[in-house]
C-alpha cells in the first residue's frame, strides 16, 4: 500500500454522509450536501446548507482528542460561515457536528477557539454512530497517524 493509500480519508467520507443523513433527520430541514456557494471570484462548499432555513454546518468524523490541524480546520469552516453572514447580510444558523464526546468536550471548553464558538453562537451538535462504524474510523486515524508521523 503506498502512503497516499495509507492516507486517504474514504472512511471519514462514509461517516460524514452517514452523519449528513442524521443532520437532515434531526434538523427537519431542507438541506443540502456540499453545495457550491459563490464568494466572489471562488466559492465555499461546507458540508450541509440551506440559504432559504439560513442554516450552514459542518461535520467533523474524528474520534478522540483532536489534534492541532483540526483545531486549525474548524476555525478555517466557522471563518467561512461568518464570511457567508457579513457578505449576505443574513445571520445563518451556524452548525458544527461532532460524533465524538471529547471533540464536543474540546469545543465546548475553555480555548479561544471554544470562546469564538460561543461569542459567535455557533451550535455543537453531538450525533450519535454505531461501534462499526467508530472502530473503522478509529482504525483510519491509527493508519494516517502511521503514515504523517
Amino acid at each position: 500500500m503506498t502512503n497516499s493509500q495509507n492516507s486517504n480519508s474514504t472512511e471519514q467520507q462514509m461517516a460524514e454522509r452517514i452523519l449528513f443523513e442524521k443532520v437532515r433527520q434531526w434538523l427537519n430541514q431542507d438541506i443540502r450536501a456540499n453545495e457550491k456557494i459563490p464568494i466572489g471570484a471562488t466559492f465555499m462548499q461546507p458540508d450541509f446548507y440551506s440559504r432559504k432555513n439560513a442554516i450552514i454546518g459542518e461535520i467533523f468524523s474524528h474520534i478522540g482528542k483532536p489534534k492541532k490541524a483540526q483545531d486549525n480546520k474548524i476555525a478555517n469552516d466557522i471563518l467561512k460561515m461568518l464570511l457567508l453572514e457579513k457578505l449576505e447580510h443574513k445571520t445563518y444558523r451556524k452548525i458544527i457536528v461532532v460524533c465524538d464526546e471529547k471533540e464536543r468536550m474540546h469545543l465546548e471548553g475553555s480555548s479561544v477557539l471554544s470562546e469564538c464558538i460561543h461569542q459567535f453562537g455557533i451550535e455543537i451538535k453531538l450525533i450519535e454512530i454505531d461501534d462499526d462504524l467508530r472502530n473503522m474510523l478509529i482504525a483510519a486515524q491509527k493508519r494516517q497517524r502511521m503514515v504523517n508521523a
